[in-house]
This record gives structure tokens, sequence and C-alpha cells, in this order.
């Protein structure tokens, strides 16, 4: 986990602001996430000449190591992958926020080059 950030004066940023640690604070609770895409996923086929409802089916389909993997899931790992994914893309909304505010804290408060215009 995460543990809020300490009160260090000699950064050359000074202190955080205080939006910069609520989004810390929120990160920190996050809990499990992952990345990739599940789905429930129903058949048809025929058998005897007739139609047959089969499944449903849960994939989870992710990237590892550059290549594409599709697990097979249960209805409960589903529901868990589902949670999960949710929140890493809540984690991802959260770490670009961050991002994006040490970029602006640091074009503001350090001194950069001229600019010719």
């Amino acid at each position: 986990m995460l543990a809020p950030m300490r009160a260090k004066t000699n950064h050359p940023l000074g202190l955080p602001p205080a939006t910069y640690q609520k989004l810390l604070a929120r990160l920190s609770q996050s809990g499990w996430f992952c990345q990739g895409t599940v789905v429930c996923r129903p058949l048809r086929r025929k058998v005897s000449g007739r139609w047959v409802e089969k499944g449903p089916y849960y994939l989870w389909t992710g990237k590892h190591e550059g290549k594409t993997v599709c697990h097979a899931l249960s209805q409960a790992q589903y529901e868990l992958a589902k949670a999960a994914i949710a929140t890493n893309r809540q984690v991802m909304e959260t770490l670009a926020k961050l991002q994006t505010t040490t970029l602006q804290t640091i074009l503001r408060q350090v001194p950069g080059v001229q600019r010719r215009k």
C-alpha cells in the first residue's frame, strides 16, 4: 500500500498540494486491480438437428509479455475479474491526474528555458 507523503521541505517542488495528497490517498485504498477484458458469452450449437443453448462461457483476455492471452473463468472468477478491471480503470485515471498535476507544478515552479515568442 502507498503511505501518505511525508512532509519533505527539501524537495525542489515543496509540499504536494492537498488535491495531490487526496489522489494519493484514493490510490492507496484501491484494492485489487488488473488489466484486461472479461466477457460473458452464450453459445448456440446445433446438436442432432436442433439448436441448443450452451454456456454462458466466461472469458478473460489480456496481454502478457506482448502476447494476447485468454483464460476461461468460472462465474465467481468472472465477477471478481470484472470488479478488478473496473478498479484498474479508476487507478489509471487517478495516475493520469497525478501525472498531470506533477507536470503542471514542474512547469509552473521550476525555472525553464526562455521562450522565443
